[in-house]
């Protein structure tokens, strides 16, 4: 309340106090303003956290958030945008993402699997659930990750009206790609990513162009607009693949990058395609290679030589009968080199 204090006995003109309350008005709303926007700026202010620290908030930050977002994404000349709603419960979590430009996709994700509604091709594409990679790439720090990257960290610009802390990923040499992360101060979220190539080209882009986080998700947020009724579906459960060792497959790849581990092989032998895959992947715990080993049908001809889409390379040859195509977000002669170390024992 604002109180007018006039000498006993005394009389203000009328003007002195609409100034005066005017005055008054004005200091109470700015007084209040400063300290709204004092408690705004703190809840976003820089952290002198090592980088390490805001990797590992926002990989927690992915998994344990809802969040219902509009992002861009960029690769070469390539470039659309998505939605993606995600719903964190003490039960695991519920992801949706759809395109909102160009071909009509829905990609659904659950606990177990991951749906892949694909209208252009009338299909139905349901997998086992894998790890996801860096979504929104998640980082997955590993013993010795600090021998082939440099991490650093600093204030970075606001991202869908949010403030950051930019993370930058620098590899130590010409086989892996770096990072930067653009991270919310508050949450830790991944709101903006680039994969950075020679003289710190980005290859590779995704920004948020809105992000919520609410307390909770509808569970009709969560459904697909498509049904996939009268598709075609495909569906690989991982009943069908075996661990490679219990086929004895006689192939290895006899270089890779080092810090470079095996984290996946398996033997489809009902794969897609025309002749069983063996697929093997390989990973430092932020980049990753695939190599997929087919046997070439006789009226197959054999791919050879480099092809890439943005920042994803390929490199195939034909060793004897067999198809080898070694693919990744990693440089080109990375993926040249470990598919001509591919060999049969």
């Amino acid at each position: 309340m604002l109180r007018l204090h006039m000498r006993s006995g005394g009389s203000a003109h009328p003007d002195v106090i609409m100034a005066t309350a005017r005055r008054g008005v004005t200091s109470v709303v700015l007084g209040l303003a400063l300290t709204v926007w004092s408690h705004l700026s703190l809840a976003g202010t820089w952290s002198e956290r090592p980088a390490s620290e805001w990797l590992e908030k926002m990989a927690a930050a992915a998994q344990n958030l809802n969040y219902d977002g509009t992002f861009v994404y960029r690769n070469g000349d390539r470039m659309e945008s998505m939605r993606i709603i995600h719903l964190a419960t003490p039960n695991g979590e519920r992801e949706r993402m759809f395109s909102l430009t160009g071909a009509a996709r829905e990609v659904l994700r659950d606990n177990e699997k991951v749906t892949c509604i694909l209208p252009d091709s009338q299909s139905v594409v349901v997998t086992k659930r894998r790890p996801r990679a860096v979504t929104l790439r998640v980082f997955d720090p590993r013993e010795g990750f600090s021998r082939h990257y440099v991490l650093s960290s600093q204030p970075g610009e606001r991202v869908a009206g949010r403030k950051t802390a930019l993370i930058e990923v620098r590899p130590k040499d010409e086989y892996r790609y770096g990072y930067r992360l653009w991270l919310d101060r508050v949450t830790g979220l991944l709101l903006k990513s680039e994969l950075v190539g020679d003289a710190g080209r980005a290859l590779e882009q995704i920004v948020y162009t809105d992000i919520k986080m609410p307390a909770t998700i509808p569970a009709e947020l969560l459904q697909p607009a498509i049904s996939g009724a009268g598709y075609t579906w495909y569906s690989d459960n991982g009943s069908n693949t075996l661990p490679v060792a219990e086929m004895a497959s006689g192939w290895f790849v006899g270089w890779q990058p080092d810090g470079f581990e095996m984290s996946d092989r398996v033997f489809d032998p009902t794969s897609l395609s025309r002749m069983p895959i063996e697929h093997l992947v390989y990973t430092d715990g932020l980049a990753s290679v695939s190599v997929f080993i087919e046997r070439l049908s006789s009226a197959a001809e054999g791919i050879e030589g480099h092809s890439n889409m943005g920042a994803m390379n390929a490199y195939g040859r034909v060793h004897g009968d067999y198809q080898i195509t070694v693919v990744g977000e990693v440089p080109s002669i990375t993926v040249e080199r470990v598919a001509d170390s591919v060999e049969r024992r």
